[in-house]
């Protein structure tokens, strides 16, 4: 079994933070390139409030009902174990595509950091990660949350030094009206780039049944969190292309960095852009850190309620799902060959389509179980849930920009997850669930 009660808010707001914060040093800037920065402002604004307003959500669910399989619960609980299974399995699925897209950009980094690189590092990063979460979950939030402490001073650092330096005539129109360059196709092209900045924080609730008085814990820490990427990716959304311009950066696989050292203020070997580039590679490391976290809890529970070999439920004496985090390396370490902009755009399709479902869920349990008891309640949720499907939507259909070959592997992948819910189903002659766990 999961250890109870081991997670206090700071923790929780780390995980949250830590789960997303490489998308504040990489992956985002893809969207200035041919879209122009006011639809990439206005993008990854919808994108905030597309992911605070699901991340509420979620709180208020994960409050009522604790459960280390998060969404995948949620969604089981309203609409039955298929589709439970479904939403849980894309998520596990985009997770696993997460560690190694991650792992990825951080080879990358500290490659062009460090000059070390490759193989080497990929299979390091996964042997130092998946060892320490084998050790115990203390351990590794311990550690995912300094992690993501110091790539937070180094995005607030890097603002502090850059702001002064903005040249506004880079990002607005020669008029200043800043909405003069807007148009809905740029914002619609920019959108699957924005919401990396924000993605995967509703996957902290994969915590709840580790978190100590949920009710508190859950929604205190989900807030710290947004509220703090927000500040940051305005930071970085402003700082970067505002001194070093948007042909740097939208095509830069280090946009920060980049933007020190290729915007005159800084030499490759002065200390402040290799104190923000350490940074960076810290961000990413707490972001893979706390990726393997929440795709380790997916995996362990949806084999906990039957739905994968009961062999994935295995726990270590320390409460670590070993055997879950032994699959997620065989899953992320080959993914790590596939270029990361290419599987970003995967990964966001996945989770967006569990996103629709999980606000879907959301408004009919806040129907159907009107009288439950919730520790955490979101004032106005059904028109935020609403309105956070129609964002969804707008997502999903921006992330047809996929190549064919990509979204067809997608395809398969899926349909095979469906012929495994089917045999298991067939198996014991009834649909799959696990009542206690849900």
């Amino acid at each position: 079994m999961l250890k109870q009660g081991v997670l206090r808010w700071p923790q929780i707001a780390g995980l949250g933070i830590s789960l997303v914060i490489a998308g504040q040093f990489s992956g985002w800037n893809y969207g200035l390139a041919g879209n122009g920065w006011t639809n990439m402002l206005l993008a990854v604004l919808l994108m905030a409030a597309l992911c605070g307003g699901l991340s509420l959500c979620v709180a208020e669910l994960s409050t009522a009902q604790p459960h280390a399989g998060g969404v995948f619960a949620y969604a089981q609980l309203a609409f039955g174990p298929f589709a439970g299974y479904l939403v849980g399995s894309a998520c596990a699925l985009a997770l696993c595509i997460g560690t190694g897209t991650v792992a990825s950009f951080l080879a990358g980094y500290m490659e062009s950091m460090f000059g070390i690189g490759g193989w080497p590092v990929r299979i390091g990063l996964f042997v130092l990660i998946i060892g320490i979460h084998v050790v115990g979950v203390g351990e590794a939030l311990g550690l995912t949350l300094i992690a993501g402490g110091v790539a937070a001073v180094a995005l607030l650092t890097f603002g502090c030094s850059m702001l002064p330096h903005v040249q506004w005539s880079t990002l607005l129109p020669a008029s200043g009206e800043l909405l003069q360059n807007a148009s809905l196709g740029g914002v619609f092209a920019c959108v699957p780039f924005a919401i990396w900045m924000f993605i995967c924080i509703e996957q902290v609730s994969s915590a709840a049944e580790e978190a100590a008085d949920p009710g508190r814990t859950m929604p205190r820490g989900i807030i710290t969190a947004v509220s703090t990427l927000l500040l940051t990716a305005l930071i970085v959304m402003v700082a970067a292309p505002g001194v070093a311009g948007l042909e740097v950066i939208g095509s830069a696989a280090d946009p920060l960095y980049a933007a020190m050292t290729h915007g005159g203020l800084f030499g490759e070997d002065d200390w402040l852009p290799l104190l923000v580039g350490s940074g960076a590679v810290c961000g990413l490391l707490a972001t893979l850190f706390s990726l393997v976290f929440s795709a380790s809890r997916q995996i362990y529970a949806l084999a906990r309620d039957g739905y994968f070999p009961t062999a994935l439920t295995r726990t270590n004496r320390r409460g670590s799902p070993y055997v879950a985090l032994l699959v997620l390396t065989a899953i992320g370490l080959p993914l790590t060959v596939v270029p990361p902009e290419r599987m970003l755009l995967g990964l966001v399709l996945l989770i967006s389509s569990c996103h629709l479902v999980l606000f879907a869920a959301y408004l009919r349990l806040r129907r159907s179980q009107a009288l439950a008891a919730r520790p955490f309640r979101l004032p106005g949720g059904p028109v935020v849930a609403g309105a956070g499907m129609a964002l969804t939507l707008v997502v999903i259909a921006a992330c047809f920009q996929l190549e064919v070959t990509l979204l067809s592997a997608l395809a398969v992948v899926m349909a095979a997850l469906v012929l495994n819910y089917a045999l298991r189903a067939g198996r014991t002659g009834k649909p799959l669930e696990n009542p206690d766990h849900v």
